[in-house]
């Protein structure tokens, strides 16, 4: 999963790997990983946690930590999904500071308390001082503040004429120029336009990373050579340059003048300091990930609009009750069906579901296709949702195209955080109640406390799902949801039509304008 690591890492993988095979597990959670960096005494991320307050013994407790031993036997558990995800995140931490660094048991512990919930109430419960410990780990480390070394027989570097110094030093300050505000522009539209938390940490990191590597060169230099009059490129302008057709031409813009700028920094550095062009290297691939991340999050808003109820229709005898059903809900309000049928043959399938797209379309509400990428594209879907054990965006993507929008189910923090990194279009959130539709055990109950989560860290379209009605919607829209997604409330109803409109009602009273 992880192809570089340090020796403190890849033992505390093992033990998690370990904790989960002798508890009988089905796969290795973040529950786990966190258990097996508590048990490295010897590990920087217990050490951290001493640090910053934990009491590691109630913690041991805690977490049931029975045994502190090194085990080299091998396990061949794997990994939760949600597990996936927080070694994505740590991948990512551990590039923060150079392409090539290696993933620490620093870099593990707070991937893994970014990933809130059950871990981190864990934590606070003995004593962690958990905003102080995010920002030790957040902070830059001392080793990463000094250049590398060149090699000795190289020597001084030097210009290779007087006026060489002031050329690199205009080109590198223009294009610094050029990067902050590509970076500015993009990061005030997610936080401005699109309202979404994580998007805008995001690049303000990456913003803030950006003048922490600038620092790395001598700023004086950089200004003293500032020649903005005497600047040829300041009068000459396409016609491209001057107009923007939409927001969208405005963001893409914006990012290519970021990425073009990062890759001129990186290579005019590699004359100055090997080790400042390796960050802006980094950054360079970062702004990339972001450009896919929140052009998708723009495609999304386009693409759901406004739609807030979301109605799943399954189980139906007949082609017959299938439409009835459609059309009532749609005339309830529903801006969403999502046709789930399981049991029909392709065939069947296919013939039902090209039906329900003729209704749709006819009322202007959106259809999705579920699970089956193949068959979205050939019913004319506007969308395809997939569970958590249904292939990746990434494949479905190469089946539906740019076009077809593309779900994700999620049921935890982490997989919330897992499907927005891929590229998902939107997400179901939940379940958030226990739901006549689908069986859950009590610990895979999402809660209504997920919610709260996904409305506070993105806002990429989501609809919480499970169970809600008439009668827990409110619950629903006081933890932050503004969208929902139903079955049993409009498809049980003794007049579906109704529901749907008492439903859509509290949904629009969010937003009477």
């Amino acid at each position: 999963m992880l192809d570089l690591v340090t020796p403190g890492a890849e033992r505390a993988l093992r033990r998690a790997r370990r904790r989960a095979r002798d508890r009988a597990a089905a796969e290795v959670d973040p529950i786990d990983l966190l258990a097996a960096l508590v048990a490295d005494v010897d590990g920087r991320a217990h050490a951290l946690l001493i640090d910053h307050g934990a009491d590691v013994g109630s913690l041991t407790t805690r977490l049931e930590i029975a045994d502190q031993s090194a085990d080299d036997e091998e396990s061949e558990v794997p990994y939760a999904a949600s597990l996936r995800g927080t070694l994505v995140d740590a991948a990512w931490l551990a590039r923060a500071a150079d392409r090539g660094h290696e993933v620490g048991t620093e870099h593990l512990l707070a991937a893994l308390l970014d990933s809130e919930g059950q871990l981190t109430d864990v934590l606070l419960a003995v004593g962690l001082r958990l905003d102080d410990l995010r920002g030790a780990l957040r902070a830059p480390q001392g080793e990463q503040s000094a250049p590398i070394p060149l090699p000795v027989e190289l020597g001084e570097l030097r210009f290779n004429e007087p006026g060489e110094s002031a050329d690199l030093g205009r080109i590198v300050d223009a294009s610094a120029n050029r990067a902050r505000e590509g970076l500015r522009v993009v990061e005030d539209y997610a936080r401005f336009a699109l309202n979404d938390p994580g998007l805008t940490r995001r690049l303000k990191e990456v913003r803030h990373r950006l003048a922490e590597t600038l620092k790395g060169l001598d700023p004086d230099w950089l200004t003293t050579h500032r020649d903005t009059p005497g600047d040829v490129g300041t009068h000459i302008m396409t016609a491209a340059e001057s107009t923007r057709e939409n927001a969208r031409a405005v963001l893409i813009a914006n990012f290519k003048r970021a990425s073009e700028a990062l890759r001129t920094l990186e290579e005019y550095a590699k004359i100055i300091d090997v080790w400042v062009a390796g960050r802006f290297e980094v950054l360079r691939y970062d702004v990339y990930v972001l450009e896919k991340l929140v052009l998708a999050a723009h495609q999304s808003r386009r693409a759901l609009g406004d739609a807030r109820l979301y109605f799943l229709v399954n189980g139906r005898r007949t082609l017959g009750d299938l439409t009835w059903l459609v059309g009532e809900a749609l005339e309830g309000g529903a801006q969403v069906v999502q046709f789930r049928e399981k049991n029909l043959s392709d065939r069947e399938w296919l013939a039902r579901a090209r039906e329900v797209r003729i209704l749709t379309a006819k009322a202007g509400a959106r259809f999705v296709a579920n699970d089956r990428p193949d068959l979205a594209v050939l019913s004319g879907a506007d969308a395809v949702h997939l569970g958590q054990d249904d292939m990746t965006v990434r494949d479905a993507r190469r089946v539906v195209g740019h076009r077809v929008s593309v779900g994700v189910s999620t049921h935890t923090p982490e997989q919330i955080d897992a499907a927005v990194v891929a590229g998902a279009s939107y997400l179901g959130v939940g379940p958030v109640f226990p739901s006549k539709t689908k069986e859950f055990a009590d610990e895979d109950l999402a809660g209504i406390g997920l919610a709260r989560r996904a409305a506070e860290t993105t806002n990429l379209p989501w609809f919480a799902i499970g169970g809600i009605n008439e009668e827990t919607i409110d619950e629903v829209l006081e933890a932050g949801a503004t969208r929902v997604a139903v079955s049993e409330a409009i498809a049980g109803a003794e007049a579906p039509r109704q529901a749907a409109r008492l439903l859509r009602a509290k949904l629009d009273a969010l937003d009477p304008a």
